[in-house]
Order: structure tokens, then C-alpha cells, then sequence
């Protein structure tokens, strides 16, 4: 069965791998944006076409967090501009920062919004990007170029330029200041030189020290103090130079250092030929920007544009002389873009070698790279020992897949495969198989899982949630969070469904699988088909009519089965008299068909009828509230009685499948009262915005048969008022939400709250959080569960779970995840107990390498 399946994903893979993407930019409007009106965005379209020399096309988003979502995670977006609140909430390295957005007429104290580019955009694109200024300002036409870049030194230094390989002595030019550059033509700034790729380009030289002398003879350039020779946009400084200008070669000593965009090399000498983009560097080290890769060693010799040999060596991606953990190699070979593969390799924490390893690929860039993770350890009561590893493959940019191996003392080893898939914003989806052999005494388990979300030809959308496990011990093996381990059902939900303009298509297909009960007698749909006719206008009359169709094959193993077939036509109407009221009266008639197997009742047929009436109308008023951001406040009001009515008929001869064969009586009279608060949100420039910050609604029932009934035993007493109703939601910030539905008994003698549910949690957008969520329901539970999260002790992130059971007076569950995030690593140890297992998982992850995360066996969401 995984080998099928691992053959269906791959034939997905290789289907989907063809498909074309262009650059593309992703951009947010807002009221308070840099960029608020189409001419502006259109500018940095332009810009951005003219920098690149090549198509950008522009993607709208609703907001701020889903387009980074879009650049960082799914990687369909190349460059963003992201608002500050978005940029600042970033972790280090998610995206490249590229520059500022400035409104011209704000003088650096305005709104700020940034551009970047995702990891792992193409290295000639990033090239010419990096070398955007540091601040683009924005005026009412458009975009106009300013760079921050540092002013020109005030000493003066001989110049000398010079186009590589021009034969007889050139006259070199001297001046006190290089003369200044006149300003472009276009309003779009001119492109600075790329980087490396100038050198093997006919661009001039410029070479500046304290001392220049020519040696006509040999045609070199000797030069020493204070030397810079630059080319396009690349610059060496050193002690001393001497350069060949018929072969381009530039040899450098003391104190060596070249700088360009994507990085630095230093060195105590240097070699290098301007021509060829080839060199050699003593003593040296090199730094790689992009992925914050540092490359040091003995002899580094560059043997083109992105590669590179080293010997006596080392790598790593931490900061500093002495860097928190390297790898060193006698040789090592660098191809930026792809890996660093090196021999004989030690691992060192600071200087101390902790291991050895024959031979290493490390990932050289940020893009997504297939490649090993680092693995997983820990043990649990249930699992026993485990070592969790896995293998992360890149199938395109747009899907990717995860092969797990994990070894599990108690339950046996363990493979799985977890596919991942997008196809633009509307189609997605993830499929999980997983399987355990089992050790001697135990059974084997498998799981599959599959979620997906999407459009097909003739604009049919497509959902599937589909899960199913061997049994029950599966989830209560390998489930990681409350609400899996738990679980006593698998379910599987196949839905395909179609809008037109007045009507409505939808079918399902719905398999339950009982983990504990006898799955035979579970009851299963197979298919559930629904066709309704939306509310309707009978020409220019206050009449609407609407119908309501569905069609749904029940099956089991065991037990009746049958099909159903339910038409409800109605009709409904809607008044406003005086302008003041809304009366909106509806009657319907739900005619109900059966077909049953032969142990059911057989043909059988039910029709019965239903009427509502709503009575409503709306109070409004504003108030004013002068104040930075909130100028109005408007409170609505809004009460409304509904009476119900259906009548009591015998449908005992119906076969019983679910609740719709058996429709209660009902004569009752629902009364309400609902508030809403709403504050106009008034930004310095652009339309202003919305924010509901309150709602709370009241309500309760009259039972008119309930009142009515006969009282033969004097116990007994006539209970027609239900419980009072409160449902709450208070938003006051962004970071901060308070949920409540409580019912509560205030007219009979019992105790008080029938039901109350209270969830609650602020957050500082900085990493510390609080969440709560009481549930109380009489006489069946009582239950707490609580969150916090805290990097106020930083570099230590912690994240604490707690679930309590006041019923049985005993804690279900305790979590506690801790997080050491330094520069270049971080170190994770989650601590799990629970009422029939504790676990003690231990996983590391170094920069440009990631961790394993979970089993390949969790099918939810895990707390790591």
C-alpha cells in the first residue's frame, strides 16, 4: 500500500513540476500605506522591471500577514513590500530586506514600509537588488530614487582609470575628489555595477592609494598606503597592490579585503584575475551574505564565479572569531547555490571537537534544498526509545516532500512519507502515509491522511479531509496534542460542490471509522447529495420562495440501510412597516421519501410543516470620540422575537437514521437583544476602517407547549422559560480577545450556570502570550486549559500548556516546550505528561539545516 501511494505522489510531483512562474511582486493596500494609489504602485512596478530587465508581475493581498505567508512559507512571491508591523515581526533571515519605502514629504518621520525578496531568489536577480538604495522616497507621481549611501572622503588620493587590456601607458586622471556622477536622464536611477560578474565584463578600473607608480616596461601598476582598486561593483583594499593590466591579474598583500554585493574575502595576500573571476587567497576567509555562510582556511582558491576549494578549512553560519559550532575539513569544496561537500570532517562546539564524520553535504543557500534533517531523540512510556530522522525533498517550487525513519523500541520502526503540494492561492493540499512494523508482541500501524482544498475545470470546488488509522492505539500512540490522542472516531470527508448564481450543488462522501464501538453498525454516507434554489424575489412583490433538496444513501456493514430523499419548498415574505420594523413570516413543507433494506421498514413516506416569523428592527447612534485613531464610536441596537411552530406528528413508523427522521414539536417564542460597538478607525491618509470591538447578544425561550402540559405528578413542575443565553465577544486590540456563551437559570430553583464557556488571550506581537479556555456544562464536565508564552528571557523561548479535569480533580495533561535560540543554532526539549504517557523529546537545529519536528506518524498539529 506505500509503495502505491508513494508512486501516486510522485506521478503528482512529475505532472505538476512543469508548470511555469514568473516574477512576481506582492503588495498590500492600505489606508496608511507608502504606496496609496494605483500610479505609485505602477512606478515601483517599473522600477523594479527596469532594475531586473525582466517582466514583474503584481499580486493584491488582503493583508499583511498572508502575503508574508505567500513569500516566506509557499515561496510564490518573489519580492513584498511589507508594512512595518509585518517587517518588524519577521524573524531574522525569513526574507531578504532589499530597502525602504519613504513618502518624500515626510522627511524620514513618516510611515515606513519595506521591500524584500524572498530566501533563495535567483542570484543574478538578488545581485542587481542589492544594490538598490537604501532608501526609495515615494512623492504624489510616483517613485523618485535616494540613496543613503556614505559621502565621499574629503582626502585627497590619486586616481587613475584605465579599460583592462588597453596596451600603451594611459594618462591617469587626478583629482582631489572623484568628480561627481551626473544624475540619470530617466526617473529611474541607473544600475550600479553587479558584483563579481563586472570582472569578467569591459568595465574600467579605478585604483587609488598613497603611493602610485606605473612600470611601463611590464606594464604594471604598483601601488601601496591605503590602496583601493575598484571595478564595476566590486572593491579591493589593501596594503599594497600590484596589478597587470594586459592579463587582469591583481595580486594584494596585507591586510586584504574585496567587497561586493554578495559578500566579503580577506586575507593576508590575494590573488585574483580580474578576467577570469579566478583567484587565490593565503590565510583568508570569505563570507556569503546571503546565507550568512563563513568560509576560512589556509588556501582558498576561487575557481569561478560560484566556486570555491578550500584546504585546512572550516564552515559554519555563526558570527564571530571563535563561532559557536563549525565543521573542519582537510578539503573543502564550495558551489554557492548548491552544497559544500567536504572529507574527513570534525564537528566542534566553539574549539572542541565533539564528533567525526567521513564525509558531509551541507546546503549552500536559503532556497528550499533537499537534503537530511537533523534528527529527533526522546523517549515516551508508550513509544519507548526513539531517534526520529528525516529527508526533505524539493520536487518543485511549489511542492515538496518529507520521507520519515523512525525507530521505536516499544512499537518497532517506523516509515512514512508527508507530500505537500500548491497550485496558486486557491488550490493546496498535504498527504500523510505512515506505517510501523511491529516488534515481536505487536501489531502493525498504519495511517493515511490527506488534506486539500481547491478548484477543478468548470469552476467545481474540491475539499477532502480524509484520515484513517489501523486503530484506535494509533492515535493514543503517536498523537502529540489533545484532541488527537484522544480520539475515538476517524473520519473521512470527500465534498465537491458548485454555485451558480441562484442555486446551489453539493455532495459528499462521509466515512466514519469507530475506534471503539463496532464499526458495523456505524452508519455511513455514501453519497450525501444536496441541490438548493436560493431566496428568491416573486417579481416586485415582498414574496421570496426557496427550496431546499437533498438526496443521502446511508450504509453500514450491519444493521438497516436505506436511502432518503427530502424536498422543502417555502415561501417566505418580508415587511417594513413604517420603515421602523422588519416582519419576515416563512412557512415550509419538508416531504421526506424512504427506501430500506429488507430489515426496515421498506417504502415509506412523511410530509410535515414549519412556520417562523421574526419580528426586528435596528437602533443606531453615533458617538463622537476625538482621539488619535478612533473619531466615532457607533452602538447598534438590535432586538427581535421569533415564534416557532411544528406540529406534533406520529414518525414512529420512519426508519430512524439520524435526527432528521424524527423533527420534534415545537411552539416557542425566542426574544433577543443584541448590541454592537464599532469604532471608525481614522488614519493620517486614506479611507478609514472598521473595527467591531463588542458584541454581546442576550436571549432566551418561552415554551407555549411547555406551559400548556398536563401536571399529574405535584414534583413536577411546568418549566417553560429555557436558560438565559449571553454571548460575548470583545476584541479591544489586536492583541487581545475575550469570548463568552454561558446559559444560566434565573428562574428556578437549581444552580445557576447551566453551561458557561470562557475563552480568552493577549499577546504583545513580540512572542509573549496568554491563552485561557474554561468549559463548564452541568452534570458532564468542568474542564481548564491555559497557554503562556514568554521570550522575556531571551535567548530562552518557553511555551507552558496546562489541562485540568475539575470533574475528576486530576490534571490531563502538562507541556512544557523550551526553545535556546542562538545566532546560528538552537536547541529544543519538550517535556509531554499526560495520564497514560510521559515523553522527554530532545532536537537541534543548525542555520541552513532543519530539524525533524515531529514523528512521521502525528497527523495533527503538534505543540513543536
Amino acid at each position: 500500500m506505500l509503495f502505491r501511494l508513494l508512486t501516486f505522489f510522485l506521478l503528482i510531483a512529475c505532472f505538476g513540476s512543469g508548470c511555469a512562474w514568473g516574477l512576481t511582486l506582492g503588495f498590500v493596500p492600505r489606508a496608511n500605506a507608502v504606496l496609496v494609489n494605483d500610479q505609485q504602485v505602477r512606478s515601483l512596478q517599473e522600477y523594479l522591471e527596469a532594475r531586473l530587465e525582466e517582466p514583474v508581475d503584481l499580486q493584491i493581498f488582503a493583508d499583511g500577514e498572508k502575503l508574508r505567508e505567500w513569500i516566506s512559507r509557499h515561496r510564490q512571491i518573489d519580492l513584498a513590500v511589507f508594512p512595518e508591523a509585518v517587517f518588524s515581526a519577521s524573524p531574522a533571515g525569513e526574507v531578504l530586506p532589499l530597502c525602504q519605502l519613504r513618502r518624500l514629504a515626510d522627511e524620514g518621520s513618516g510611515e515606513v514600509d519595506h521591500l524584500v525578496a524572498r530566501q533563495g531568489l535567483g542570484a543574478e536577480s538578488l545581485e542587481r537588488l542589492r544594490l538598490l538604495p537604501g532608501v526609495l522616497g515615494v512623492d504624489e507621481s510616483g517613485l523618485a530614487g535616494r540613496s543613503d549611501a556614505p559621502a565621499a572622503p574629503a582626502e585627497a588620493t590619486p586616481a587613475v582609470e584605465t579599460q583592462p587590456g588597453a596596451g600603451p601607458e594611459p594618462t591617469p586622471e587626478v583629482s582631489g575628489q572623484p568628480a561627481p556622477t551626473a544624475p540619470p536622464q530617466s526617473s529611474i536611477p541607473a544600475l550600479p555595477g553587479e558584483g563579481l560578474k563586472d570582472l569578467g565584463e569591459f568595465s574600467p578600473v579605478s585604483l587609488e592609494a598613497d603611493q602610485l607608480d606605473f612600470d611601463q616596461a611590464n606594464n604594471l601598476y604598483r601601488a601601496a598606503g591605503q590602496v583601493r582598486l575598484r571595478k564595476g561593483g566590486v572593491t579591493l583594499t589593501s596594503d599594497s597592490v600590484t596589478w597587470d593590466d594586459a592579463s587582469g591579474v591583481a595580486t594584494a598583500e596585507g591586510n586584504v579585503l574585496i567587497t561586493e554585493p554578495s559578500g566579503t574575502m580577506e586575507g593576508e595576500r590575494v590573488a585574483i584575475n580580474l578576467g577570469e573571476d579566478r583567484g587565490r587567497v593565503i590565510n583568508g576567509r570569505i563570507l556569503l551574505r546571503e546565507n550568512n555562510f563563513h568560509i576560512a582556511g589556509a588556501e582558498i582558491e576561487k575557481l569561478g564565479e560560484q566556486t570555491y576549494q578550500v584546504k585546512d578549512g572550516s564552515f559554519t553560519t555563526c558570527d564571530g572569531e571563535t563561532p559557536s559550532w563549525k565543521f573542519g575539513a582537510g578539503r573543502l569544496d564550495v558551489t554557492l547555490g548548491e552544497y559544500a561537500k567536504a572529507r574527513h570532517v570534525v564537528f566542534y562546539l566553539h574549539e572542541l571537537p565533539v564528533f567525526y564524520l567521513p564525509y558531509l553535504i551541507y546546503p549552500v543557500k536559503t532556497e528550499r534544498e533537499s537534503g537530511l534533517l537533523m534528527p529527533r531523540y526522546g523517549y515516551s512510556d508508550n513509544r519507548g526509545l526513539q531517534l526520529s530522522l528525516a529527508y526533505y525533498q524539493v520536487i518543485d517550487r511549489n511542492m515538496d516532500a518529507t520521507f520519515y525513519l523512525d525507530y521505536l523500541s516499544e512499537l518497532g520502526v517506523g516509515t512514512g512519507l508527508e507530500y505537500r503540494y500548491i497550485f496558486g492561492e486557491d488550490t493546496a493540499g498535504e498527504a500523510t502515509a505512515y506505517h510501523v512494523a511491529g516488534t515481536s508482541g505487536e501489531d502493525d500501524r498504519y495511517a493515511l491522511n490527506w488534506n486539500h482544498s481547491g478548484l477543478l475545470p468548470g469552476r467545481v470546488r474540491m475539499a477532502a479531509d480524509v484520515e484513517y488509522v489501523s486503530s484506535r492505539d494509533y492515535f493514543e500512540d503517536f498523537g502529540e496534542v489533545s484532541g488527537e490522542y484522544n480520539k475515538d472516531k476517524a473520519q473521512s470527508v470527500l465534498y465537491l460542490s458548485r454555485n451558480w448564481d441562484k442555486s446551489h450543488l453539493g455532495g459528499q462522501l462521509k466515512y466514519t471509522k469507530d475506534l471503539e464501538g463496532d464499526n458495523d453498525l456505524t452508519l455511513q454516507r455514501l453519497p450525501e447529495v444536496r441541490f438548493n434554489l436560493l431566496r428568491q424575489r416573486i417579481a416586485d412583490s415582498p414574496l421570496f420562495y426557496e427550496v431546499e433538496n437533498s438526496y443521502t444513501y446511508f450504509w453500514r456493514q450491519g444493521g438497516v440501510k436505506g436511502q432518503r430523499l427530502s424536498v422543502r419548498p417555502a415561501l417566505a415574505a418580508v415587511f417594513q412597516p413604517g420603515g421602523m420594523l422588519g416582519i419576515e413570516p416563512e412557512i415550509g413543507y419538508r416531504q421526506r421519501f424512504y427506501t430500506t433494506s429488507h430489515d426496515g421498514p421498506g417504502e415509506e413516506q412523511e410530509g410535515i410543516f414549519d412556520f417562523t416569523t421574526r419580528i426586528s428592527t435596528q437602533l443606531e447612534r453615533i458617538y463622537n470620540r476625538p482621539g488619535k485613531r478612533i473619531e466615532k464610536i457607533r452602538h447598534s441596537l438590535v432586538p427581535e422575537v421569533v415564534y416557532s411552530y411544528i406540529p406534533d406528528e406520529d414518525q414512529s413508523h420512519l426508519p430512524q437514521f439520524d435526527a432528521e427522521d424524527g423533527i420534534g414539536p415545537d411552539n416557542s417564542i425566542e426574544y433577543a437583544l443584541t448590541n454592537r460597538f464599532t469604532a471608525r478607525l481614522e488614519p493620517e491618509n486614506g479611507e478609514f476602517a472598521y473595527h467591531e470591538f463588542l458584541y454581546l447578544r442576550l436571549s432566551q425561550e418561552y415554551d407555549i407547549g411547555e406551559s400548556r402540559r398536563d401536571v399529574l405528578d405535584p414534583s413536577d413542575q411546568r418549566r417553560p422559560f429555557s436558560d438565559l443565553r449571553t454571548e460575548l465577544i470583545l476584541r479591544p486590540t489586536r492583541w487581545s480577545y475575550l469570548d463568552l456563551d454561558s446559559s444560566y437559570d434565573i428562574f428556578y430553583a437549581r444552580d445557576g450556570f447551566s453551561a458557561f464557556n470562557l475563552g480568552g488571550g493577549i499577546q504583545d506581537g513580540a512572542g509573549n502570550g496568554l491563552s485561557l479556555d474554561y468549559r463548564y456544562a452541568r452534570d458532564a464536565q468542568e474542564y481548564f486549559a491555559g497557554a503562556v508564552d514568554t521570550s522575556w528571557l531571551k535567548p530562552v523561548y518557553l511555551n507552558y500548556q496546562h489541562r485540568y479535569d475539575f470533574t475528576d480533580s486530576k490534571t490531563l495533561e502538562q507541556v512544557l516546550n523550551l526553545e535556546y535560540r542562538a545566532q546560528c543554532w538552537s536547541l529544543f526539549l519538550t517535556l509531554r505528561d499526560r495520564l497514560d504517557d510521559q515523553e522527554y523529546l530532545v532536537s537541534f537545529a543548525l542555520s541552513g539545516l532543519g530539524r525533524v519536528a515531529k514523528l512521521g506518524g502525528s497527523l495533527g498539529t503538534t505543540a513543536d
